[in-house]
């Protein structure tokens, strides 16, 4: 496959150039910090460009060069007829009148790639140059410790602004990676390459470059995603192994055990290569030590490790692990993540690690939330020799990649060999069989295996279980009615269970955020994000990578049922942006779009689930693919595309599995909302019946949302329903569904005006665009103040449902004189002030700013000025 040409222009680096070309402004140089492949040099060729009145010359600095006295000079003094030796004065002196007859009376900027490899004389020259003003110098270094020390003086006296360039967030990673790539690319390619590259630019493009001729990126309908783990070889692994190369024998050596297996406590660091080395690694800034009870050595790079790891000849690797081996009597010093990457390099090395060993490993990669590295460490382990730990691992790791049957499928295999005595591993198998069976609709109950669990092993009495053990118990039978739809019956058990005593954090933190999702959908919204708020700080404390994500999730959701949009959107921004264990295992774009959809904001929501749909249709171990595309077509039907719509609700699978209540039913709601043509005119009542089956189960908060849809579409029973069952539950957003149902049936602009301007505060956009507007259509003519109130209301929706709805896009369709009046009309000027500018009359002046509020879907000034304000 052909690669598209790097990206042009730099990403996420606005604040970095404004900084360099004030300091070019103040007359100071710069000075710019950052590890290699940040983007150093792009910055400075940046500043090159837009560097107007200079003339520019560049110097590089180089290992090579710097062996020589005047070395990074030499591309200058190369053109001077030097008849004697140099010394610094003759140096400095033709250096100076070389730079002077080039630049010719402009003013002169000198950028040097790699000051830090400058030998001493040269950096002399330089410094002469810019402290006597000849010269303003932009320089890029990596490692300010190799630098000479005249460098660090000339920023110390205030000659350059140090300026240290970060690497990229995640969403300026995928953004990079949208641009080479010349198209859009799914969330969990980006997020997976960010934890890859930790935002370095260089390396960012290098490694996926290296991903699409692999095929580990590839295109699916117009979006890139990740078809299986990424790739270290290639480009990336050379630059990487050229700087390996440089480094001496033992230091290189403890980087590549390092790159296998770390931490790695301090005491067998010491017995692999000497102090000496490990404080030159450690001051360099390739090693970090990590102290503690038993202090233990990491690399620092992320990629480094990956790469080096991937790449170590075969032989070398098993020559290294055999002296580790040697070092290391004992693996169990080892932490869970070191132990793990010693399990996995032994398997490399044609070694038996020990079954106890490799279930540890296996343990620590399902918590790890990487499931395929589990799957295989079981692997390696005969199956006639596999104990009920490890097979819990194996079930652990299938489910987590989506495949229940062949989860089943062992376990029911491996079943009558299991021990119930081995209590808590036994308990934790029955648990995934009653999920199992619950997902695949088996003939098994699985609310009877639950309630077998209450048993002793020899069934006569009740089981003696750890408090942790029963709380697991519990716990899985009030997921069971969550999963079921039996809310109601869920909520008690979990809050119960969430304030327990003597259970750990990780399984309160499950029973409160699944309480708090119970309650939402059972219209105790105020109760549920009190109970969210009062337990914050245990559910933000880290938790296994499966455990986390169900936390995320169900946080999510309680958020979402409890009608707060704008909550939702800060939970999802807060535990997307840097953290990459959020909601992983899905297209991460599902929840951005899940919330602009309910939002009304269609645009958003096509942008987000488009690419989400396109990863799920290649990967979805959670089944999330027909809640995705009933999302997608209902925001197609939004934005005004009906084709797209109709497209998506054809396109539509079934679920592979026996879906969550909660899940397959938002997952209808969306599509009967999507319907398009004649069915549309059906959608109503399709929707209250599903209201009053959702209340005949006490969901609350999806009944309402079933009115609310209903008679938003003029179903006044609907709006009846919605007056009658929203003053039972709690929370702002059923205060809001309570005044839009009494709004509606009484025609009263006031209470509509309150359901409007309640549903903007919570974020959502259409029916606070739609109550805001019936506000204007039942109003006395003129309205007076609640004419203006429901206008803001009304316009500040209108902006947020569609993107050619926004005040940048309409201001960029005005004329120059439109342009020039809105310019006039934000500032403090009077009306006749405005007209006399214009050379206008007053009233023509207040002809077209009405014309032009109109057309900007603004009140007034004073909101043309908010609304302006708040776009800058």
């Amino acid at each position: 496959m052909r690669l598209p040409r790097p990206l042009a222009g730099l990403v996420g680096r606005d604040a970095v150039l404004g900084r360099l070309e004030s300091a070019l402004a103040g007359g100071r140089g710069a000075l710019i910090v950052g590890p290699q492949g940040v983007g150093k040099s792009a910055l400075a060729l940046a500043l090159i460009d837009r560097a107007r009145g200079f003339r520019v010359e560049t110097l590089h600095g180089t290992a090579v060069s710097r062996r020589s006295p005047y070395g990074a000079l030499a591309p200058l003094l190369s053109e001077l007829p030097l008849t004697g030796g140099l010394n610094p004065v003759s140096a400095l002196h033709e250096v100076r009148r070389l730079l002077r007859a080039r630049a010719a009376g402009v003013p002169l900027l000198l950028v040097v790639d790699d000051v830090d490899e400058l030998d001493e004389l040269s950096v002399q020259v330089i410094a002469q140059l810019v402290r006597s003003g000849e010269i303003i110098l932009v320089a890029t270094a990596t490692d300010l410790l190799r630098a000479e020390p005249e460098v660090l003086s000339l920023w110390a006296d205030g000659h350059l602004d140090r300026i240290d360039v970060e690497p990229l967030s995640r969403t300026e990673t995928r953004t990079l990676m949208e641009g080479f790539l010349s198209g859009p690319v799914s969330e969990p390619a980006a997020r997976d390459m960010w934890v890859e590259t930790q935002g370095n630019p260089h390396f960012t493009i290098l490694m996926t470059a290296e991903q699409v001729r692999q095929g580990r990126l590839v295109l699916s309908d117009q979006t890139w995603v990740r078809a299986g783990s990424y790739s270290h070889n290639g480009a990336v692994a050379e630059v990487i192994f050229t700087r390996l190369s440089r480094l001496p024998a033992d230091h290189r050596k403890l980087v590549e055990v390092l790159s296998h297996v770390s931490p790695l406590p301090l005491p067998t660091v010491l017995v692999l290569v000497a102090p000496e080395t490990l404080d030159a690694l450690e001051e360099d800034g390739t090693v970090v030590l990590e102290r503690g009870a038993l202090p233990a050595v990491k690399l620092s790079d992320s990629l480094f490790v990956s790469v080096v790891a991937a790449n170590v000849p075969l032989g070398r690797s098993h020559q290294l692990w055999k002296e580790l081996s040697d070092s290391l009597p004992d693996p169990g010093v080892l932490t869970p993540a070191a132990l793990s990457g010693f399990v996995s390099w032994s398997l490399a090395c044609e070694a038996e690690p020990g079954a106890n060993w490799v279930q540890i490993a296996a343990r620590f990669a399902n918590d790890s939330g990487k499931p395929s590295s589990a799957l295989a460490f079981v692997g390696s382990i005969s199956p006639d020799t596999r104990d009920q730990e490890l097979v819990l691992e194996e079930i652990r790791a299938l489910m987590a990649l989506g495949e229940d049957q062949a989860a089943l499928d062992v376990l029911t295999g491996f079943e009558p060999d299991f021990d119930p005595h081995r209590r808590r591993s036994w308990v934790s198998l029955m648990i995934l069989k009653a999920a199992l069976l619950r997902s695949l609709s088996k003939s098994g109950d699985p609310g009877l295996v639950l309630r077998s669990l209450r048993q002793a092993p020899d069934g006569l009495g009740e089981a003696p279980d750890t408090p942790e053990t029963t709380a697991e118990i519990d716990y899985a039978q009030a997921e069971l009615q969550l999963a079921d739809g039996n809310c109601v019956q869920a909520v008690q058990p979990l809050r119960s269970l969430a304030a327990r005593s003597g259970i750990s954090e990780r399984m309160r933190a499950l029973a409160v955020a699944a309480a708090a999702e119970a309650m939402a959908v059972t219209g105790q919204a105020g109760e549920a994000l009190g109970l969210v708020d009062e337990h914050w700080a245990l559910l933000r404390a880290p938790h296994p990578a499966p455990d986390q994500s169900v936390i995320l999730n169900r946080l999510f959701y309680a958020f979402y049922a409890a009608g707060d949009l704008d909550r939702a959107l800060r939970f999802v921004r807060e535990n997307t942006e840097g953290i990459h264990d959020a909601y992983r295992g899905t297209a991460g774009e599902l929840v951005w779009g899940v919330v602009r959809a309910a939002a009304g904001e269609s645009d958003a929501a096509v942008e987000a689930l488009e690419p989400a749909v396109s990863q799920l249709r290649f990967r979805d171990p959670q089944d999330l693919l027909p809640l995705a595309a009933a999302l997608l077509s209902y925001a197609h039907g939004l934005s005004g595309n009906p084709s797209r719509a109709a497209l998506y609700q054809k396109l539509a699978p079934r679920f592979r599995n026996h879906p969550f209540w909660h899940a397959a039913r938002v997952t209808e709601f969306f599509r009967t909302l999507a319907r398009q043509g004649r069915e549309k005119e059906t959608a109503a009542r399709s929707l209250v019946q599903m209201g009053e089956e959702a209340e005949a189960r006490g969901n609350i908060s999806f009944a309402l949302g079933c009115y609310e849809a209903a008679a938003s579409r003029g179903d006044m029973s609907a709006a009846a329903q919605l007056a009658r069952l929203a003053p039972t539950a709690t929370g702002r957003w059923a205060q809001v569904l309570a005044s839009y149902g009494r709004g509606l049936l009484g025609s009263d602009p006031w209470i509509l005006l309150e359901a409007a301007e309640g549903a903007a505060k919570l974020g959502h956009h259409l029916l606070a665009h739609h109550a805001a507007g019936l506000v204007r259509t039942v109003s006395p003519a003129g309205g007076g103040s609640i004419a203006r109130r429901a206008a803001a209301v009304e316009n500040a929706a209108y902006r947020r449902l569609l993107r050619e709805n926004s005040i940048q896009n309409m201001l960029e369709g005005l004329s120059d004189f439109d342009a020039r009046l809105v310019q006039l009309a934000a500032g403090t000027a009077s009306r006749n002030e405005i007209a006399e500018e214009l050379h206008l009359s007053p009233r023509t002046v207040d002809w077209h700013l009405n014309k032009l509020f109109r057309k900007l879907h603004v009140s007034g000034r004073t909101e043309l000025r908010d609304v302006l304000r708040s776009a800058e």
